[in-house]
C-alpha cells in the first residue's frame, strides 16, 4: 500500500466550504495529473450521498471518499487536509454528520484490492500518533515519510 502515496498527491490546506467543493478541487488536480477521468468526480459525489465515509476517531475526524474502478486511470491515494474542518456524514450512520481534518482519497483501478487497501488505510487512521502529526506537518515530503513508516501487515 505505501507505493500508493506521493508527495504530489498530498494537498495541504485546501480553501473549501464543503465536501462537494473539496471533491471538485481534487478530483479537477487529480484529472490534471492524470490519475483520474471526467467520471471521478460524479463518481465521489454519488458514492459518498449513498455510502457516506466519514469516521470520527478519539479527537479528530476522518474521511476516505472513493468512487468506481473505471473512473481511475492509476492507482493512488490522495492525502488531502482541508483548511478547516468539513462536514461529513457519518459512515454507520449517514443521519449524523461529523467535522473531518483530514482525508484519504482513494482510487483503485482494480476494485478486488479496495478491501485490502481500506483495512490497511482504517489501521493508519488508527494511529493517533500519525494523524496528528500529519494534521501539524507542512512539508509533504515529511508527510510522505511518516507514512512509509508505518509498518502494514
Amino acid at each position: 500500500m505505501k507505493n500508493l502515496f506521493d508527495k504530489e498527491l498530498v494537498f495541504l490546506d485546501i480553501e473549501s466550504s464543503n465536501a462537494n467543493e473539496l471533491f471538485k478541487i481534487i478530483a479537477g488536480d487529480l484529472k490534471n495529473k492524470g490519475f483520474v477521468n471526467e467520471k471521478y468526480y460524479d463518481g465521489l459525489i454519488n458514492r459518498e450521498k449513498n455510502f457516506p465515509t466519514g469516521l470520527q476517531l478519539e479527537d479528530y475526524g476522518v474521511s476516505i471518499p472513493h468512487t468506481d474502478p473505471e473512473t481511475v486511470t492509476k492507482d493512488f491515494i490522495a492525502v488531502v487536509r482541508p483548511s478547516f474542518p468539513i462536514m461529513f456524514s457519518l459512515m454507520e450512520d449517514n443521519d449524523k454528520n461529523i467535522p473531518v481534518d483530514l482525508c484519504f482519497f482513494i482510487g483503485l483501478k482494480d476494485g478486488k484490492k479496495s478491501p485490502l487497501v481500506l483495512v490497511e488505510l482504517i489501521s493508519l487512521i488508527q494511529n493517533h500518533k500519525l494523524i496528528l502529526s500529519i494534521l501539524n506537518e507542512n512539508n509533504r515530503e515529511k508527510i510522505i515519510e511518516k507514512i512509509q513508516e508505518v509498518r502494514f501487515t
